[in-house]
């Protein structure tokens, strides 16, 4: 396992081991969806590279964030910067919390067209 697929192991832990694969279950309580394990792993990479991609704009919206308070309260002290950092830090965590549940539904998007597996019928 790569450093790239540790993390996206959040990614991961919506697939089950399955004798003909991994079954895919969006949010680890829908429908299972059977994959083949080469496709389960390129759904952990990519969201792997996706989790670095939002650590480096979680980190450059934050130092944004800062500059953009100092500029307009530049004493750092005054309430007004406060509360408007503290508002520009909840609407970027707000922002990253949507981007990564959308990243994390990626697969649910891609397989959208499949058929979901019952284990009587089932391939």
């Amino acid at each position: 396992m790569s450093i790239i697929e540790g993390f996206g192991w959040t990614m991961a832990t919506q697939f089950e081991p399955h004798r003909k694969g991994f079954l895919y279950r969006r949010d680890r309580k829908g429908p299972p969806v059977l994959v083949t394990a080469a496709e389960r792993n390129a759904f952990v990479r990519v969201f792997g590279w996706q989790f670095l991609a939002h650590v480096a704009g979680f980190m450059a919206a934050v130092i944004a964030a800062a500059m953009f308070t100092a500029h307009f309260f530049p004493q750092g002290d005054e309430t007004g910067g406060f509360f408007l950092m503290g508002g520009l830090l909840l609407g970027i965590g707000l922002a990253l919390f949507m981007s990564i549940k959308w990243a994390m539904h990626a697969p649910a998007r891609a397989l959208a067209g499949r058929p979901t597996f019952s284990s009587g019928a089932g391939p």
